[in-house]
């Protein structure tokens, strides 16, 4: 695997994710989704360092869209998308529901993400880059698991 900063990289493809949670990451009001009171420091430190590492190194990993397993990639990363974006719905419209109050509701926003992220690493071809996501994931979800 080459790392090396070009235009032609993954970095894009976090930009989608990265828009709708600044537009909507507020609207999420339920503190077993926002709150980091019932989570340790280390605990906190470990989702930001593998968050930083999974959103920054995309910038180094180049769009590889021309093999069969970009095109699988891409094709992943759409659906992991639009599964990640279908999974806030609930929750900015019916914060109340049964669905945004049971677990399957509060934690499909932490864990769907890693579809798209798998994406990406299937279109760079960066299985280092799957294997920090998935920490990314696991941490983020453990930090979720500490609100209830």
């Amino acid at each position: 695997m080459k790392l090396e900063l070009t235009w032609a990289n993954c970095f894009w493809l976090l930009l989608p994710i990265l828009a709708w949670n600044l537009a909507l990451g507020a609207k999420i009001t339920q503190e077993q989704i926002t709150s980091d009171a019932h989570s340790p420091a280390w605990l906190l430190g470990a989702e930001n360092l593998f968050r930083l590492a999974a959103f920054i190194l995309p910038l180094l990993l180049r769009l590889r869209l021309d093999s069969g397993l970009g095109k699988i990639g891409l094709a992943v990363y759409i659906v992991g998308t639009l599964v990640y974006f279908a999974s806030w719905i609930p929750l900015l419209i019916a914060p109340q529901s049964i669905w945004s109050q049971g677990y399957a509701g509060l934690f499909a926003p932490r864990l769907t993400p890693l579809i798209a992220l798998l994406g990406i690493a299937l279109i760079s071809g960066s299985w280092l880059y799957g294997l920090l996501a998935a920490f990314f994931i696991f941490f983020h979800t453990w930090h979720g698991i500490q609100n209830l």
